[in-house]
């Protein structure tokens, strides 16, 4: 299992451009996938999901990958996730 802390960088968070982005990079891949903050677990697959979490600037996750490409899957989520800046 893949396993990588990150911290949103993006001053507006996750909100609904960068939510959808995610969510449609996500849903291009077979392997489970969970964003987790704090005890909080988002599936990333799930526009209503991420969303719904409220994932402010400067919040820690978790990205989680569960599966065969695992590892490549969870570089390629963090690194999108890291490269978001609005």
């Amino acid at each position: 299992m893949f396993n990588r802390l990150t911290t949103i960088k993006n001053p507006t968070g996750l909100h609904a451009r960068p939510a959808s982005q995610l969510t449609a990079l996500c849903k291009k891949f077979p392997e489970k996938i969970t964003l987790e903050i704090g005890d909080t677990k988002v599936d990333p697959k799930s526009i209503i999901s991420v969303l719904s979490a409220g994932i402010k600037c400067g919040t820690v996750i978790n990205v989680a990958v569960e599966g065969e490409n695992e590892t490549a899957v969870g570089e390629e989520l963090v690194s999108f996730i890291d490269g978001l800046t609005e």
